[in-house]
């Protein structure tokens, strides 16, 4: 006879081991699509391109509140701050991959866009992490 799983329960994390956790989390979803998305802008430049760079901008804004999600998910006693935290530092790692490889290939870097983006992550992190909370207040969907 079919038995429905169970919900396993996750083990509680202090607030910094699950904002790194929320990292990683963020990191497996954005930096492949930041890679994947800057070899698409470098290869071509017709329009064709733009829309799955949009894609892939989605995707990575996506991470950011997987992110967010998993570090509320992961200690019940974190605030949204660690779930933004979590965003931040993932926007910090990718891009600082992305300035170094620009720096070495000799391109132009605007710098004016980096700390909108990065509150950009930051917000979209924090409301993953408000929908973790409601999740962890009533005990899974629905």
């Amino acid at each position: 006879m079919w038995k429905p799983r169970r919900v396993q329960d996750l083990p509680e994390l202090s607030p910094v081991q699950a904002l790194w956790r929320g990292t990683i989390t963020a990191l497996v979803v954005a930096l492949p699509c930041a890679v994947l998305n800057e070899i698409l802008q470098s290869g071509s430049d017709t329009s064709d391109a733009s829309a799955a760079s949009l894609l892939f901008n989605a995707l990575i804004l996506f991470g950011a509140a997987a992110g967010g999600w998993a570090t509320l998910r992961l200690s019940p006693e974190a605030h949204l701050s660690h779930a933004a935290g979590s965003g931040a530092l993932t926007y910090l790692i990718v891009q600082g991959i992305g300035i170094l490889s620009r720096s070495f290939r000799g391109e132009e870097i605007s710098w004016i866009a980096y700390p909108l983006l990065l509150l950009l992550m930051a917000t979209v992190a924090m409301f993953g992490g408000m929908f973790a909370r409601r999740w962890n207040r009533t005990g899974g969907p629905g």
